[in-house]
């Protein structure tokens, strides 16, 4: 019984440290759980996020919410001040906001930080082939959907549609899901966004409508990445869509999640950790989180979270100053 009695005792005080270390550990740690700013219902960002929210979930014991949002701008805005936990963004708009130029117009957004790269983002754009429409250059007078207000295709679509020197008749902003049954119904000439690889919509409609793939030629890319460094040349390899059947040539950006600074280091550590160990879970929900490297981060634009910092130095990244945060 003496034995039995110092074996539970000594069973408690394990238990008991452990507890008090788990505790010291959260401290500060969110206790009804968080958001994840996304983009509309259907887009790519909102299935994406399904990923975070599980690893959040299962891996850290914190419950997460994906919201529907209008996408990375929006969610640069959110996260700065706190209406968001967590925000997916593509690199440009949040070079923008970090500096106050381009979207932000002067209004410095310098409360966001990185955690971790998420996928590269093509500008896709798909026609009806009966309409004639076969590249960015016969856009003239046409009706052009770009998608929500707030997200980086209706941010930089109508900017490269502009470097290709023509003017639409108009440009429509709403969900990729409208704009689609606009196409659909004949009251738009062309849908476009910027998404990972394959999106949803163009795979879905060209196996029941004859459609057109179209990206953004070499030399209207070449003049914008110029004005617009953050972006690079890439290529929708054939074969990913049907109605592609040669490799299209267009625009790409990164896409990072990002939280405020004032989240506490040791949670967006361990989420990070997370985030890389458990990639095959990230896969499952999307394809385009293959890309889910921590080598990537060395694309992004802006300062790192320090617990971000503290993990890719852990496994030997080696960061340039201006990505160490502050």
């Amino acid at each position: 019984m003496k034995k039995l009695l110092i074996i539970l005792v000594s069973v408690m005080f394990v238990f008991a440290v452990v507890s008090l270390s788990d505790a010291q550990q959260r401290k500060g740690w969110p206790t009804k759980g968080v958001t994840i700013g996304a983009a509309p219902i259907g887009g790519v960002y909102y299935i994406w996020a399904g990923g975070p929210a599980k690893v959040l979930g299962e891996k850290l014991g914190i419950p997460a919410s994906v919201e529907s949002t209008g996408g990375p701008v929006h969610n640069v805005q959110l996260v700065n001040v706190k209406q968001l936990d967590f925000g997916m963004v593509t690199a440009a708009p949040a070079y923008e906001g970090w500096t106050g130029t381009g979207w932000a117009k002067g209004k410095k957004y310098q409360d966001i930080r990185a955690i971790f790269p998420m996928y590269t983002t093509y500008f896709q754009m798909y026609a009806l082939k009966k309409s004639g429409v076969k590249s960015v250059k016969d856009f003239g007078g046409k009706s052009i959907g770009t998608g929500p207000v707030g997200g980086t295709p209706a941010t930089y679509w109508p900017m490269i549609i502009a470097e290709a020197g023509v003017k639409p008749k108009r440009i429509v902003n709403a969900s990729s899901s409208d704009l689609d049954n606009q196409l659909k119904d004949g009251l738009l000439d062309a849908n476009g966004q910027s998404v990972g690889l394959p999106w949803g919509l163009i795979s879905a409609d060209e196996t029941t409508h004859d459609i057109v793939v179209i990206g953004v030629e070499s030399d209207i890319a070449d003049r914008f990445i110029k004005k617009h460094p953050d972006f690079a040349k890439g290529i929708i390899p054939k074969g990913t869509y049907k109605s592609a059947p040669n490799d299209v040539t267009t625009l790409t950006v990164w896409n990072f999640m990002i939280t405020h600074k004032d989240m506490p280091a040791d949670l967006v550590y361990e989420f990070t950790k997370e985030i890389f160990k458990n990639k095959p879970l990230l896969i499952s929900v999307h394809k385009s989180a293959k890309e889910v490297e921590p080598k990537n981060i060395l694309y992004c634009p802006i300062p790192l979270h320090p617990g971000a910092v503290k993990y890719y130095e852990e496994i030997g990244i080696k960061l340039p100053k201006e990505l160490k945060g502050q």
